[in-house]
């Protein structure tokens, strides 16, 4: 991918809706065919995506395709009837609207069942692991094929699915595993969702996917609901000016990860006014520290929240003995997201809970603040009994 040189595009394209003669011939415009009717896109949470509109033609750039990553990608989302420019030949193109598509995360699907084009999906990896109703269901009619595991993809099977677009995504830049698949003519685009700290910054990216479908208006009323509904939940919470004392995740192997104060959670226990321990830690991951570290704070915490996968109390003494000296053990005020979990083992808080904040925010904001939402179930959370 070439870098970002976005004033030197907006010249390049600038020439487009203009002749000019070279050589007796006239350079290539956008053919007046075009019927598709650009709903203009606008980006007010995520931090990690740009949209720009160019004479007919989509720009996005993703600032930080991976963690740490000092390049950005770009790419031209290109309707179908539209000639593409001869500057733009050598460039990442993506025709859209798409019409057959694959993606490598669970964190991909929900978009495509909130804007009604779940059946454009032909095949996802590790599909056991999903918990869409709607995938699962093409899964059994063999209309969504499992192509292997997102960093092992059976390159074969991906080919045979024949999808316009395969989505991934990438954790530390190594894209080598894509490259026979982009060789066999299949266009291959990054999603870095999942370094947008902020929770509605995150399911923002669902435009990403209304530009992939022509599906801008659709999407951009869904985030606006979901966005709506998050700020009305924050409000409600803000209100109390108080929030009891909260930690979250267990020792494993020595370490315990704990989520930085600026993380995807540590935002989440902020705006459901939870007390967090680490809340005024600056850091946008997880911190690893010792279980004494995370005894001496939190011992006396009134709530913990996200311990690991265990579904009891019971459970969750016997994994380490420890665990039960905890003040939030005691009194049986232990929470986890594993409350909708697939068969096999897959769980949709980290599928459809990362474009519903709004969600996940009301089971936070229940949790902490019962008597806020009196008929509110929990819906990705659990009690451990």
């Amino acid at each position: 991918m070439k870098d970002f040189l976005f004033p030197c595009v907006l010249i390049l394209l600038s020439l487009w809706g203009c002749q000019s003669r070279e050589n007796g011939r006239t350079r290539k415009q956008l053919p007046k065919e075009n019927t598709y009717e650009t709903y203009p896109l606008t980006l007010e949470y995520a931090q990690n995506l740009e949209i720009h509109y160019l004479q007919g033609i989509t720009l996005v750039k993703i600032g930080e395709p991976f963690k740490g990553s000092s390049k950005s990608l770009t790419y031209y989302f290109i309707p179908k009837d539209l000639t593409v420019p001869d500057s733009l030949l050598n460039e990442a193109i993506i025709r859209t609207p798409v019409e057959r598509f694959a993606c490598t995360s669970t964190t991909h699907l929900p978009a495509l069942d909130l804007l009604g084009v779940t059946d454009r999906l032909v095949g996802f990896p590790s599909l056991k692991f999903v918990s869409s109703p709607q995938v699962r269901a093409l899964a059994r009619e063999g209309k969504v094929v499992d192509l292997g595991k997102d960093y092992s993809l059976n390159v074969e099977q991906v080919i045979e699915a024949d999808p316009g677009v395969l989505m991934s995504y990438s954790l530390d830049g190594d894209y080598k595993d894509l490259g026979p698949i982009q060789k066999a003519g299949i266009d291959i685009l990054m999603n870095a969702d999942y370094l947008e700290n902020d929770p509605l910054g995150r399911a923002e990216w669902i435009k990403f996917f209304g530009l992939l479908f022509h599906k801008e208006k659709e999407a951009d009323s869904i985030f606006n609901t979901i966005a709506s509904d998050y700020r009305q939940v924050l409000g409600q919470a803000q209100a109390t000016g108080y929030g009891p004392t909260t930690f979250c995740g267990i020792d494993y192997k020595g370490v315990w990860y704990m989520p930085g104060g600026d993380s995807w959670m540590g935002k989440f226990l902020k705006d459901a006014q939870a007390s967090y321990y680490w809340g005024n830690d600056t850091s946008t991951g997880s911190m690893e520290l010792s279980f004494e570290t995370v005894y001496d704070s939190a011992y006396e915490a009134d709530v913990w929240i996200n311990a690991h996968t265990f579904k009891s109390l019971e459970e969750l003494g016997e994994a380490d003995e420890r665990y039960k000296r905890f003040r939030a053990f005691q009194k049986g005020t232990v929470y986890n997201s594993n409350a909708r979990l697939t068969p096999e083992g897959g769980n949709d808080y980290y599928e459809s809970g990362t474009v519903r904040p709004d969600i996940v925010l009301k089971d936070l904001v229940k949790i902490f603040h019962p008597d806020l939402l009196p008929n509110y179930k929990l819906y990705y959370f659990q009690k451990l009994n």
